[in-house]
């Protein structure tokens, strides 16, 4: 299983995603930076401070960015081993489940990889930039476990969609449908965010519910539907490449 995470981790190589993952963070950071000097009397008369950021720094890359920047990752990988029959070959010698289980170890490391990023920048732009106390960054730094689970579930679940639909285009289109009704529940229906997969990530960061993002309940809740989403999607992947060609 070592092996088999290192090989991934050799052979994924997408700078681009990384790349990406900084930019498009960096959009959510203005807006939440933007929000908090926009009302800086306002939230300073409130005694708010992380929260006048993590709200608007995280909603547009929780319900867009992130999962469309994740799923493309590991699309990308997946799409190549359907070139020369990967799956067909690893079936046959018995070592189809050991891959599998490389994957989603990748899986999960680039999800704590990208969520680490997104909290470093927030740090930067709280403690550097507007001069906030780090001792009351500890709750938007527990979020970060549900969230990590809901962008791990969402690579498992792509991996799955890839092994079904092969081609990169594929995969991604019927991502992006998945995405765009993430969107919708996250807008209109609150409540579904934290249960289905591709809005997991907005309500894992409380970024509509902001009272509660301190509430260990709530983040107990969405680590446990997101961990869900994930044995879901690892037992649709392993279903799925055992007829995959």
């Amino acid at each position: 299983m070592a092996a088999a995470l290192r090989w991934e981790i050799h052979k994924a190589g997408n700078l681009w995603y990384w790349i990406a993952t900084v930019l498009f963070d960096l959009i959510g950071m203005f807006n939440g930076w933007s929000q908090y000097v926009d009302y800086r009397k306002d939230f300073q008369a409130q005694g708010v401070t992380w929260a006048a950021v993590w709200g608007q720094a995280i909603l547009l890359p929780s319900m867009v960015f992130m999962p469309v920047l994740v799923a493309a990752f590991a699309a990308q990988i997946e799409s190549n081993e359907h070139v020369g029959r990967n799956w067909q070959r690893l079936n046959a010698s018995g070592t189809a489940s050991t891959a599998i289980i490389g994957k989603m170890l990748h899986g999960l490391l680039a999800s704590l990889l990208t969520v680490a990023m997104f909290e470093a920048e927030f740090m930067v732009v709280g403690k550097v930039i507007l001069g906030f106390s780090l001792r009351d960054v500890g709750p938007f730094l527990l979020r970060g476990i549900p969230m990590t689970l809901a962008l791990w579930a969402i690579m498992t679940l792509t991996q799955s969609i890839s092994a079904k639909f092969e081609s990169f285009a594929g995969t991604m289109s019927v991502v992006l449908v998945l995405t765009l009704l993430g969107c919708v529940f996250t807008l209109i229906i609150p409540p579904l965010t934290l249960v289905y997969p591709f809005s997991l990530v907005t309500g894992a960061s409380a970024a509509r519910d902001l009272g509660n993002v301190a509430s260990l309940g709530s983040i107990m809740a969405a680590t446990l539907m997101a961990a869900f989403w994930v044995i879901v999607g690892g037992l649709m992947f392993r279903r799925l490449t055992r007829k995959a060609v």
